[in-house]
């Protein structure tokens, strides 16, 4: 498999050259160092994915009580393709690239994850349990944590509409918690591109969750499907913690400018929250912010919003509509924000915390994480 720039070894290689300058030292040299040095630092975030050789791959089985038809869909999707049922079993053979994910379901209770695997090439399922009855030990192993995770789903479909939410919340973070699993336990088979990279996960884990399993040794890494996650861990580099805040300049809703250093570094917190009017999950936090901004506006945390809306009429409606009563900045240009470049957001909903000295004191906290953050720091914790 082939690498991705070994940057740590050439940066100990450039530091060695440097040293090895310092007695005969000249401009030239140190120019052509660190002109080397940029060279490495780009070339490090560099991602080469490597594309597997397609191999003729089979899938059969036994459907649910119903179905007619089995539907089967390249991950991610491409549109779907059908084949028939006889007599309750099915049989798919297609060619593609080793290590694809494929998705099949029954239009009943059917509906599996498949990784196209060539020991053997061949498997078998019942999708009237969700299962992998015979095939690979890598489809074995996937379809275990899958049925885990679907479990858990399940359960919390039961309390999705719960007054109190915290059966429901505790389900989530043991939901959180089995997809993790499913990443960390294994760095040496291309399991974790599900979760990580085809499910999103790269964005809800916390940075110091990603940094973990963003090694380029792993078995996984240089998957094509990964290719958006390192995109997302290089740009996190520019909001973890303990760096200083950055500046921007955004317009309001009534089009006066404002910099962040006007509210940063004056001595008290401020939570950016980069956020849309499209974004779902965004939307979904908001009755949590307006808690978090009642509970802390006056005890010294400024909350400020960073919109990647692209028209001025629905970001003025959203917040209209949710009463969100902090400040909004926006420059209405959607992901090409000045916002997403200076931040390194690819993601959304995000938050960064800043302390009242302006270091970054926390990125990547959702929901309860953030809360409870804001608790510890609001307590003396």
């Amino acid at each position: 498999m082939q690498g991705f720039y070994n940057f740590d070894y050439e940066l100990t290689r450039l530091k060695e050259r440097l040293k090895k300058t310092e007695t005969n030292m000249n401009k030239q040299p140190i120019i052509t160092i660190l002109l080397a040095l940029v060279a490495v630092t780009g070339q490090a975030q560099t991602f080469i994915p490597v594309v597997e050789d397609s191999i003729d791959f089979v899938i059969e089985g036994t459907v649910s009580e119903g179905a007619d038809s089995v539907c089967m869909n390249e991950r991610p999707y491409t549109g779907p393709l059908w084949f028939p049922v006889h007599n309750k079993h099915f049989r798919i053979a297609v060619r593609q690239p080793l290590h694809k994910f494929l998705q099949i379901e029954d239009g009943r209770d059917g509906w599996m994850q498949i990784i196209v695997d060539n020991q053997p090439s061949h498997i078998v399922v019942d999708f009237r349990t969700n299962t992998v009855v015979e095939g690979s030990p890598l489809n074995k192993r996937f379809n275990h944590y899958k049925l885990i995770e679907d479990s858990i789903e399940k359960e919390m479909e039961l309390h999705e509409e719960d007054d109190d939410r915290t059966v429901y919340n505790s389900l989530e973070q043991r939901l959180h918690d089995a997809k993790w699993k499913s990443i960390i336990e294994n760095t040496d088979n291309v399991i974790p591109v599900y979760n990580l990279a085809l499910n999103g996960q790269f964005c809800m884990i916390t940075p110091e969750r990603l940094t973990e399993c963003m090694k380029e040794e792993y078995a996984f890494a240089h998957h094509p499907e990964m290719k958006r996650v390192w995109k997302f861990y290089w740009a996190m580099q520019k909001r973890l913690p303990g760096q200083d805040y950055h500046e921007l300049e955004l317009p309001d809703t009534t089009g006066t400018i404002h910099r962040l250093s006007r509210y940063v570094g004056q001595g008290h917190y401020v939570l950016l929250d980069f956020w849309a009017s499209w974004c779902s999950p965004c939307i979904g936090s908001m009755p949590l912010m307006k808690e978090i901004h009642k509970a802390y506006a006056d005890r010294g945390l400024q909350i400020i919003g960073l919109s990647f809306d692209k028209t001025r009429e629905a970001w003025l409606s959203a917040i209209n509509r949710y009463e969100l009563p902090w400040l909004q900045l926006s420059d209405l240009k959607g992901w090409d924000s000045v916002t997403s470049e200076v931040y390194g957001i690819q993601a959304i909903p995000e938050t960064v915390l800043i302390a009242p000295d302006g270091k970054i004191v926390s990125t990547g906290l959702r929901d309860e994480q953030l809360k409870s953050k804001l608790e510890d720091i609001f307590s003396g914790k």
